[in-house]
């Protein structure tokens, strides 16, 4: 049947409360899940397709008693589907993505809450489609308005088809390493993004879903996100920044070996509004900073007018 503003196929079942569905949009079915009441909806979003919507697992426990959560597994991820061509990974598919999901629940407009790749989608989202973002969460978020050419991140992509010399650290984060040893990034990546705090429950969660997925889908999204320079990205970013008019809440711990929490800084500058700060969180901190995490999203969606 056919939902919200869009034309998409969607699926959808019924258990125990929980609406799970699946949009197919130009050809690429996505998994989803709407559970809970409440306004304003929260659209929690994927992260990197090397994880999954159980990213969100403490946030659907907590937040659906007095939201109405709506969560979806990226293209290459989870319940949704693997394409392996490059241009199937590009923002612009990872939006229309977004999109696609709030109209097959009905859901007019929401908060949306974006931890790393997510906040980049909901930056670029609520400036392409102000009418359907009543507010913004930017965990750690990969949007660098700074042009920053050093962080680790920004070398890794750069350098993703060379055949490097090392096989550590960020070596590992490379197309011939993962063809090598992808359970031995799986594993570095998920300890270096979650930090030293995690549980080693944590851990192996993350491990079980980054081997879910595939370093074919993974490479792919890498390829649709390189060959910009860093600086003609940040001023596109930056540019972009004028067109967002909801509320922002910009959130980031200081041990992020991910994202430099200069990052955030200069972000939550631009968008005329602060960071707030999580003394010794890591990457994700949704995930080891439950109780933090959830209080500050709770009180940034009651302040929202619906």
């Amino acid at each position: 049947m056919a939902a919200g503003r869009s034309n998409n196929k969607v699926e959808v079942i019924i258990m125990q409360g929980t609406e799970l569905g699946r949009v197919e949009r130009d050809g690429v079915g996505i998994g989803y899940e709407q559970v809970g009441q409440g306004a304003p909806a929260l659209l929690f979003l994927p992260a990197w397709m090397i994880t999954n919507s159980g990213l969100w697992a403490a946030q659907r426990d907590a937040l659906s008693d007095q939201f109405r959560c709506l969560f979806y597994d990226a293209r290459g991820s989870g319940r949704s589907d693997r394409p392996t061509e490059p241009e199937r990974y590009q923002s612009t598919q990872l939006v229309a993505d977004t999109i696609a999901v709030l109209d097959a629940t009905g859901a007019d407009r929401a908060v949306l809450v974006g931890n790393s790749l997510g906040g980049m989608v909901g930056y670029l989202t609520a400036a392409l489609h102000p009418d359907r973002v009543a507010g913004l969460v930017l965990i750690s978020a990969t949007i660098d308005l700074t042009g920053d050419e050093h962080a680790p991140f920004v070398r890794a992509i750069a350098t993703f088809d060379d055949d490097l010399p090392g096989v550590d650290g960020w070596a590992r984060y490379n197309r011939h390493a993962w063809q090598r040893d992808y359970p031995g990034f799986a594993r570095w990546f998920v300890d270096t993004a979650l930090g030293e705090e995690a549980t080693a429950e944590a851990r192996q969660d993350g491990v079980r879903m980054a081997l879910d997925t595939t370093p074919e889908v993974l490479a792919a999204g890498v390829t649709a996100r390189s060959g910009q320079p860093a600086a003609e990205q940040a001023a596109r970013l930056r540019a972009t920044a004028g067109h967002i008019n909801c509320p922002v809440l910009v959130i980031h711990g200081d041990r992020d070996a991910v994202v430099p929490p200069a990052w955030s800084a200069a972000l939550a500058a631009t968008l005329d509004t602060a960071v707030a700060p999580l003394p010794g969180a890591g990457h994700c901190p949704q995930v080891t900073r439950v109780a933090e995490v959830n209080g500050l999203i709770s009180d940034f969606a009651a302040s929202i007018e619906t």
